[in-house]
């Protein structure tokens, strides 16, 4: 049993509505990274009370106690792409409705450069997309890796055999293997191909899907990934946590995975929110002392931090 591994922050939530400067009914699911200088970035979903979404950053000196940005970020792209930019993201101009709307970012360093991989919903429905950004206030469109419904995508922190890979899981009414972990390899961030399944749902907790939830760490064992998985009930669903390690040099294949849930849904606070019974994890960050500091968005309303050891969570893959 991995019961004992994560240890959650006695202060949970460590983000609210309440702390943003906006009216605000929920923030969660944040993507985090920790600088050079020691500053922690985190990047937040957040939801207005008309229930438009978008990407909200905070900033933090010890990786807890977070200050929103006065203003949310700004998504921008190139000329030649902006009538799909405008029609994934933004405006429905024929239902003349505000239908995108964009959620679920993850930061992902590849390699000294700063992304953020987050999803997109508009006409095509749910999609992933991909920013570049060098100061967390301004992103820049990169591409829409895949046309079809996809999401919980996550780049790795380098290129592999020259080229980027990304693990991610394909919606539901898109494919017949909706609820595994598929990676892909691009050459250059836009064209994507080589896509296979890494894995699947194997244990009871987690039995409806799983999918990427963090940018995979590297250890000297393998590519060390947490993962979210899904287990349905009377009353819908209940998300947990699992850790698995992918091969070094073929990260497709799974050379260890945990069978207990690291993280569970125990607290008031996760079971009652948006959407009740919800552990979400969204990054992972290392510590100079053998730690990681695990961020996750609670029932669909707020954002947590938990802790562990690396060491700890490398085997619980064994």
């Amino acid at each position: 049993m991995n019961n004992n591994i994560v240890t959650r922050y006695p202060q949970n939530p460590i983000l609210r509505p309440s702390d943003m400067p906006v009216p605000c009914c929920a923030v969660y699911n944040s993507g985090v990274v920790k600088l050079p200088d020691g500053t922690y970035i985190m990047a937040s979903r957040y939801e207005e009370p008309n229930k438009t979404q978008g990407i909200w950053v905070s900033r933090s000196d010890d990786g807890v106690h977070f200050i929103p940005d006065p203003q949310p970020v700004v998504l921008t792209c190139a000329p030649e792409d902006q009538e799909e930019f405008d029609e994934t993201v933004w405006l429905n101009h024929q239902k003349g409705a505000l239908i995108g709307s964009w959620f679920d970012p993850r930061i992902c360093v590849v390699e000294g450069k700063y992304y953020i991989v987050y999803c997109v919903g508009g006409d095509y429905g749910c999609r992933i997309a991909i920013a570049e950004t060098d100061d967390f206030k301004i992103l820049r469109h990169v591409s829409f890796p895949m046309h079809v419904l996809n999401r919980n995508a996550v780049l790795f922190p380098e290129k592999i055999g020259g080229e980027y890979y990304m693990l991610h899981r394909p919606q539901n009414s898109s494919s017949n293997n909706y609820g595994f972990i598929w990676i892909a390899s691009s050459p250059d961030l836009h064209y994507w191909g080589n896509c296979r399944i890494v894995a699947r749902p194997q244990e009871f907790w987690e039995n409806t899907k799983i999918g990427p939830a963090a940018p995979p760490i590297k250890t000297a064992e393998g590519w060390l990934t947490v993962y979210h998985g899904v287990f349905p009930h009377s009353n819908g669903v209940n998300y947990g946590a699992g850790v698995m390690m992918l091969d070094l040099e073929q990260p497709w294949k799974v050379v260890g995975r945990s069978r207990d849930p690291i993280l569970y849904v125990q607290e008031m606070y996760e079971m009652m929110g948006q959407v009740p019974n919800v552990v979400f994890p969204g990054a992972v960050v290392p510590e100079e002392d053998g730690t990681v500091k695990i961020y996750y968005g609670a029932a669909d309303y707020v954002q947590c931090l938990a802790t562990a050891k690396m060491q700890d969570l490398i085997d619980a893959c064994r």
